[in-house]
């Protein structure tokens, strides 16, 4: 009796329509009709009655509706995962078969942080669309870590660490920080000698999602270690705490390749050098689900070649 009633069911799934699947798999993963309907530029009701004919073909409900949320009932969790890893390698047949063609054209869509765009990505990108004529890069300015897959995104530049199993990186340089005040600033307030001292400075602070800003990081004989500070100044944005730093408001820790000219020029200056420990990692990022085509990776290559042309500016002094 089971091996009929699963016979049943796989043959109303080979009438449903494949694409009403997949639709399916995207209503779940973003939670509403509504959100599906506006990144496949649908309306509502197209995008209910797709949903309402997947059932119908199926001859089961799939989804509880109420004003608040969508659920799965237990027909519908079953076939969202079958459905979901079904898309997932029609995405990598697909791929497999276009993906490394030799036509170099079309467009990618990126996104990068304000100060790799400043300091590297801006010029890379532009020599990139001068040398592909053919290709058109939508680069976004964006220092939150966007959804790829739900943004539409190719590719991403991020600096820290990578949690996000469902994502592919590519390692471009580390980037190692320092921490710097100006001269006139040291004069006025003393030049620190050990990370201790710090407490008695003005800490202008970087806070961004799941970071700790008051918690600097350093390293002795004993092994890495971290030295809570205190300031007046606190911003999300690099180029911010860079400009109140350049002001002589305080001390501020940052990335090397940002502050770079100025520790060149003695507009700056490092301080505790021996003791300073953090180093991440810039990588362009990828979903896992989608292999890249020629253009993604002649990009990632490109922008990496980008970097160690300039990796003097990201290493330890």
């Amino acid at each position: 009796m089971e091996l009929i009633s699963r016979r049943y069911v796989g043959a109303r799934m080979l009438h449903a329509k494949a694409d009403d699947m997949f639709l399916f798999v995207q209503v779940v993963d973003a939670g509403s009709f509504s959100k599906v309907a506006q990144q496949l530029e649908l309306t509502n009701s197209v995008v209910s009655k797709r949903i309402g004919r997947l059932e119908e073909a199926l001859n089961m409900q799939l989804l509880y509706r109420s004003t608040r949320k969508l659920s799965l009932t237990d027909g519908g969790k079953t076939l969202y995962h079958k459905a979901k890893i079904a898309k997932e390698a029609l995405q990598e047949a697909h791929d497999a078969v276009w993906g490394y063609s030799d036509s170099i054209s079309g467009k990618i869509k990126i996104t990068v942080p304000s100060v790799s765009a400043r300091l590297t990505l801006t010029a890379a990108v532009t020599e990139f669309c001068r040398q592909y004529k053919e290709v058109t890069v939508e680069m976004m300015i964006d220092d939150r870590f966007v959804n790829l897959i739900e943004e539409g995104y190719d590719l991403a530049i991020r600096t820290g660490y990578l949690e996000d199993s469902s994502l592919l990186a590519r390692r471009l340089v580390d980037s190692h920080w320092v921490i710097v005040a100006t001269p006139q600033y040291l004069k006025q307030q003393g030049v620190p000698e050990c990370s201790n001292e710090l407490k008695f400075h003005n800490c202008l602070t970087y806070k961004y999602d799941g970071a700790h800003p008051n918690q600097w990081q350093f390293f002795s004989p004993a092994g890495e270690y971290s030295e809570t500070v205190q300031g007046n100044f606190i911003a999300n944005d690099l180029n911010a705490l860079y400009q109140a730093v350049l002001g002589g408001l305080g001390v501020a820790y940052l990335p090397r390749a940002l502050v770079y000219d100025d520790l060149q020029s003695g507009k700056l200056r490092a301080l505790l050098a021996d003791f300073t420990a953090k180093k991440v990692g810039i990588y362009a990022v990828y979903p896992k689900m989608r292999t890249p085509d020629t253009k993604l990776k002649l990009l990632i290559e490109h922008l990496r070649a980008a970097y160690l042309e300039k990796q003097e500016r990201f290493k330890q002094a």
